[in-house]
């Protein structure tokens, strides 16, 4: 890769991108055209997704041998506090929803599954990126 740190951020980037919108179109297909139970549809979507995530873990294997000592040791700060607060707070937010949402009825529990996602994710993502830039701004 090349050793211009956006070059190199921007092709880790690219082949994730490119990754998931192989997946997501395998996905589409086999939805379009398949049973929602289907057992053979559940496993070739698990294949692709699993390729895809492979494909992904192997640019960023390769983006993180190329970062210097420091910048590796800011993004494992930042994951290790930023992610765990982040954490905390969507245990705090999941656990209140939980509390007021009273009887469910209704709602499908892969849409309750995909918030639950999203919101451990979402927090996930802002801790670190708060305890990333605060790493550094406390080095600089």
């Amino acid at each position: 890769m090349s050793e211009q740190p956006l070059r190199r951020y921007g092709a880790v980037m690219g082949v994730c991108v490119l990754a998931g919108m192989a997946a997501g179109a395998v996905a589409g297909v086999v939805s379009a055209t398949s049973d929602e139970a289907s057992l053979g549809g559940a496993a070739l979507i698990a294949a692709a997704v699993a390729l895809a995530m492979a494909a992904a873990l192997w640019a960023c294997f390769r983006w993180w041998k190329g970062l210097d000592e420091a910048a590796q040791e800011a993004h494992k700060w930042a994951w290790w506090w930023g992610s765990t607060v982040g954490l905390c707070f969507a245990g705090v937010i999941l656990m209140t929803l939980l509390y007021g949402a009273g009887d469910l009825g209704e709602a499908p529990i892969k849409s309750i599954l995909m918030l639950g996602t999203a919101i451990v994710t979402g927090c996930q993502m802002v801790g670190y990126s708060v305890a990333w830039a605060a790493w550094w701004f406390r080095r600089r």
